[in-house]
């Protein structure tokens, strides 16, 4: 005979944390050395990450030899790759 305990799950809501000490990075342009040091990684290493979106980001006139990307670029990568 198997006995089953009742267990009452109460919803739990998760509430925002405020990270005080770190700064969400700000939308703007960003050279991609910059952006790669945010990351933390080789700006080679950014590279072709990026180029994963290459068909995406030539709406924005981005081709592989952009150094500086514009702000909408960056907005874009942050939702693609996550915020650094």
């Amino acid at each position: 005979m198997e006995q089953r305990a009742d267990i009452t799950y109460e919803k739990t809501k998760l509430m925002p944390v405020s990270l005080q000490d770190e700064e969400l990075p700000k939308i703007k342009a960003y050279y991609k050395y910059e952006l790669a040091a945010m990351y933390n990684v080789c700006t080679k290493t950014f590279s072709a990450w990026i180029h994963m979106y290459l068909n995406d980001l030539k709406q924005f006139g981005y081709t592989k030899h952009t150094k500086l990307l514009r702000p909408e670029i960056v907005r874009f990568l942050f939702e693609r790759l996550g915020e650094p």
